[in-house]
């Protein structure tokens, strides 16, 4: 007869009046399906990006990358709803590596079209070495067409970022690499049905091994934009990190006197850490001088960067960061991966938490693999209001690898603590019942997810003090997750003998 045994995975952490925990388990494989979460394709030089693409209201993603045995390769997945994830077959996206993607809506029809660039094809000596820029347009329902005649330069070792530069309500663009022309970076500027132009006389470099992000740094309703980067080709030629300024019509102007460190080969993530109003940000890389750095600034309202000193954080290269409430307490806390300068290439993938006055403290006993030459990114995958996350790159066992991250935090208030702690799940060894003691709780839904993310067993509005269900599973581990109405929701791990 099975057992059941209950580990509750509340701690209790008092930190200006919060009871948190945070906690992530690894979306296992799932052996009957080659293509779900356990066994994205990713690996070096990859770009990864969420989006609900096919409107069914969870995010899908879309991963670019060298994979095992593959020089380039593209994949889209679509999502279950539950964040198990399928392979979209004869899916009509290049495969790119070395590139750049991003999802928006670029002809205002409210589903998320997409750009991509980056390596296509290239042999070991580099003889021929084809790069592309390729926009594509979506049906709807995640069926996507190449847009043809676009004014865009092929590039490789790219960055791109979309944004509404000109307040006309649709997405512009702004596109670095290197291209057969040279190194570049053009702006391009959207007509409203997805039809684009080369913006002329920017006073952007260019650059390439860069990344880019817009955001308004200055609280007057316009997207300025920050471009890192290498400006040349040789090691004689210097990174850079610029911020250039909007007048509100798409015209820029650099700003000087930024204390930015010069980097390239890094990531660039703006968040408003200190929850003052304004957006600060993070800058990882390395510089011409070999350093590698990972610096957090932050903004005065009107666009003016302070270096915050004595952070957490350790230089990395070859990086990519990502911004998130990972505890549900209303702050943003960060993720970064990348090598550090050890002389040992070590690859790092630390999460930190944020005090909510942008104090960062990094959380022990992560399952993240460290990687470099990767990608991260956020997205809630199973529709429980909180933040999973994707981790691609190459790890320190020299492996490539893309794992998708199931997010079992919680971060209540004491208060709710109290009312949570009236919860008492036993289990009945002679017959394999689960027994939850709800207390005074009312209108609670129950969810139990295998290790694959398989949603298996779910009741709503439960109002009885005693709730018994039987699990009915083979042996293994199992998530229950219960919602109370009114109430943050709270994860356990069941192990089923």
């Amino acid at each position: 007869m099975k057992k059941i045994y209950i580990w509750i995975l509340i701690f209790l952490f008092v930190n200006i009046g919060k009871a948190q925990n945070i906690a992530f388990e690894q979306v296992e494989p799932n052996p009957a399906d080659p293509y779900n979460s356990g066994n994205l394709s990713g690996g070096l030089y990859c770009s990864i990006a969420f989006a609900d693409v096919d409107n069914d209201n969870d995010q899908d993603v879309l991963i670019t990358g060298n994979a095992c045995y593959i020089p380039a390769c593209t994949k889209l997945y679509t999502n279950d709803g539950n964040g198990l994830y399928t392979a979209v077959v004869g899916a009509s996206i290049d495969n790119v590596r070395e590139g750049s993607i991003a999802f928006a809506d670029i002809d205002n029809d409210n589903d998320e079209d997409l750009l991509i660039t980056g390596l296509a094809f290239y042999d070991p000596d580099y003889a021929h070495v084809y790069g592309i820029t390729k926009l594509y347009r979506n049906d709807g329902s995640g069926s996507y067409t190449e847009v043809t005649g676009t004014p865009f330069d092929f590039v490789i070792h790219s960055s791109i970022a979309f944004a509404d530069i000109d307040n006309d309500n649709d997405q512009d663009v702004l596109i670095t690499g290197l291209s057969l022309q040279g190194i570049i970076s053009k702006l391009y500027r959207n007509d409203g049905n997805g039809n684009y132009t080369e913006v002329t006389g920017t006073p952007f470099n260019g650059v390439h091994f860069s990344s880019v992000a817009f955001t308004d740094i200055d609280n007057d309703n316009d997207q300025d934009v920050l471009i890192t980067g290498e400006r040349g080709y040789d090691a004689n030629d210097s990174s850079m990190a610029k911020l250039y300024i909007n007048d509100g019509s798409g015209n820029y102007t650099e700003k000087i006197g930024t204390p930015f460190w010069s980097v390239e080969r890094g990531s660039v993530a703006f968040a408003d850490i200190d929850n003052d109003n304004d957006q600060d940000v993070l800058i990882t890389g390395e510089s011409s001088s070999y350093q590698r750095i990972a610096k957090l600034y932050t903004n005065d309202g009107n666009g003016n960067f302070t270096e915050k000193t004595g952070t957490p954080f350790i230089g990395v290269c070859y990086s990519s960061i990502a911004f998130s409430d990972v505890d549900n307490d209303n702050d943003q806390d960060v993720l970064i991966t990348g090598g550090i300068n050890n002389g040992s290439n070590h690859c790092i993938a630390k999460l930190y938490t944020n005090d909510g006055s942008g104090n960062f403290t990094e959380v022990s006993g992560t399952p993240f693999d460290g990687v470099e030459l990767g990608s991260v990114a956020f997205a809630d995958i199973d529709n429980d209001n909180d933040q999973d996350v994707l981790v691609t790159g190459n790890n320190n066992s020299d492996k490539r690898t893309a794992k998708l991250y199931r997010n079992i935090s919680t971060a209540i208030g004491i208060s709710e603590h109290t009312v949570m702690d009236q919860i008492s799940i036993y289990s009945n060894p002679n017959n394999g019942l689960v027994n939850i003691d709800l207390g005074i709780l009312k209108n609670v839904s129950i969810k139990v997810f295998n290790v694959y993310g398989q949603l298996i067993f779910q009741k709503e509005n439960i109002n009885t003090s005693i709730y018994q269900f039987d699990l009915n599973k083979t042996q293994g581990i199992y998530f229950i997750r219960l919602e109370p109405e009114g109430q943050n929701p709270n994860s356990f791990k069941l192990f089923v003998e």
